[in-house]
């Protein structure tokens, strides 16, 4: 794939088997995940995904949707906003984007060094948050 923007997919798989969360791998069509996302029933929805805000690699920045809008922030097909809003539609969740500074999109599999030191930060801190009952304020 495309180094940093394989971010989000990582996540999810190291968030696999956290007990009261539910993680899905979007992958490259994140659309085609939608009804699995739906079936599970969410009050919260944190999408996660390599995104260019001109942010030093590595760093995260939560936005919601609509600051996202058709900025073409996300390399897949729909944007962010678009995406946000269907799945608001369908189960009444609160939706927010977390994105992820790439350093490194050229082709390859592994992380670059800051994406990947910033990766490991944030699946503690989520399975610590989720862990302490926190995971329905993480968008307030």
């Amino acid at each position: 794939m495309w180094r940093d923007d394989g971010a989000g997919s990582q996540i999810a798989e190291a968030l696999q088997d956290c007990p009261g969360l539910h993680a899905i791998d979007g992958g490259m069509v994140p659309e085609n995940h939608f009804e699995k996302v739906v079936q599970t029933r969410p009050d919260t929805i944190l999408m996660i995904d390599a995104g260019d805000f001109g942010g030093a690699p590595g760093e995260l920045r939560l936005l919601q949707p609509d600051e996202v809008a058709l900025s073409g922030l996300s390399t897949h097909a729909g944007s962010a906003n678009m995406l946000a809003q269907y799945l608001n539609a369908r189960c009444g969740a609160k939706v927010g984007l977390l994105a992820i500074q790439p350093g490194d999109v050229s082709e390859g599999e592994q992380l670059s060094p800051a994406v990947a030191a910033a990766m490991d930060g944030l699946v503690k801190e989520l399975l610590e948050g989720v862990g302490a009952g926190h995971a329905r304020d993480v968008l307030r």
